[in-house]
């Protein structure tokens, strides 16, 4: 009788497989994209300027300008560019003089937005080139939620010896 033995080589591999790997899945809270915010808010209006001192002898002069506010960053507070357009203040008779004051680009104005709209900015302190003088002053202002604006600015150009004050009340464009 004989008797036949094979050898055969064992397969684990065979119908048998690795476990698949585990897919976790992870919720993962994405914020929403920040509304787009308008860094440039230009403004016109009417700028009425005046020197306390020489009240007596001299009329508010009142000139169409405007006001911009560049790199705002933030849609409800931060520092912002102010670039006020260049304006004439008139010294009338005795001095029959008109004084340029040139375009005064001012940096880190702070600003703040309300959730109802409305908001304000001041810079406590500046001084910049307005032309040819250099401009030392104080700023505040307001918004309102329907795209008005109000300035206030008291400085003094170059060596002049009374301060100036100038009023903005513009809109929006």
């Amino acid at each position: 009788m004989a008797v036949g033995a094979g050898l055969f080589a064992s397969c684990t591999q065979d119908n048998v497989h690795e476990p698949e790997p585990e897919v976790i899945t992870q919720v993962v809270e994405v914020p929403a994209e920040k509304e787009p915010f308008d860094d440039s808010r230009r403004y016109e209006g009417t700028l009425t300027s005046s020197v306390p001192a020489m009240a007596a002898m001299m009329e508010p002069v009142t000139t169409a300008d405007f006001m911009e506010l560049r790199n705002m960053t933030d849609k409800s507070s931060g520092y912002a560019t102010m670039v006020l357009g260049q304006f004439d203040i008139t010294i009338p008779a005795p001095m029959n003089k008109v004084i340029g004051i040139g375009e005064m680009v001012i940096d880190s104005v702070q600003y703040a937005f309300y959730p109802n709209g409305n908001g304000m900015f001041f810079k406590d302190d500046f001084e910049v080139m307005a032309g040819r003088f250099a401009t030392k002053g104080t700023l505040q202002g307001t918004f309102s939620a329907d795209g008005g604006v109000t300035m206030t600015m008291d400085y003094k150009p170059g060596s002049m010896p009374f301060t100036c004050h100038s009023e903005l009340n513009a809109v929006r464009k």
